[in-house]
């Protein structure tokens, strides 16, 4: 019971979570709400854990959340499954090259500014990783199905990290999440192949 007391918001962050990854593989708008509402929740319980950089990165998410919901409601032009709705597509290379430049030149100085100012013993991977989730999340508000293998590394990564900071039914949450990114990645795949040609 004293467990549950400590970690109840963590425990609200985490279901919150499942649900925001559930209505992203069914590409359910809802997604969007959820996602605020987990990504609001973590702020503080990264705060509280010395995870700075994830905790920015928090903030980033539930302002992102938001563009994110504006993003996939507004009316498209163009051919699409959805009739005026935002269609899942590919990234060309010089966008993967991009988000992947992007990734390192924000967690470099981010790096060290963990070093400088915090007590964290993972600058390195904190940076990283939050970076490497704000790049993502920018991806999944475009809908390219590349940005389901990034969250597959994010997460796998975030789990181990999360092990390592005691916080379990968030390891629980990015392993899930790991497994889901991959679900998600091929039925997006599915729904990408089954797409009408555009001219």
């Amino acid at each position: 019971m004293h467990w549950l007391q400590m970690h109840y918001i963590e425990l609200i962050a985490t279901f919150t979570g499942f649900l925001y990854i559930i209505y992203a593989i069914r590409e359910q708008i809802l997604l969007w709400l959820f996602g605020i509402i987990s990504s609001a929740l973590y702020v503080w319980v990264f705060y509280k854990t010395s995870l700075y950089a994830y905790s920015v990165l928090y903030i980033y998410y539930v302002i992102i959340g938001i563009y994110g919901w504006y993003n996939w409601s507004r009316p498209v032009k163009g051919p699409s499954r959805y009739s005026g709705r935002l269609a899942v597509h590919r990234a060309s290379a010089t966008v993967l090259a991009s988000c992947i430049a992007v990734v390192f030149l924000f967690a470099i100085p981010v790096y060290f500014l963990l070093r400088k100012y915090t007590e964290t013993d993972v600058a390195w991977l904190d940076a990283l990783l939050s970076s490497g989730g704000m790049v993502t999340t920018w991806m999944l508000t475009q809908k390219f199905i590349e940005q389901w293998v990034f969250w597959i590394i994010i997460d796998v990564f975030t789990c181990i990290l999360m092990i390592y900071k005691g916080l379990f039914p968030s390891s629980i949450l990015f392993l899930a999440y790991a497994l889901l990114a991959l679900k998600g990645f091929i039925t997006w795949k599915k729904e990408l192949a089954a797409a009408p040609i555009r001219n």
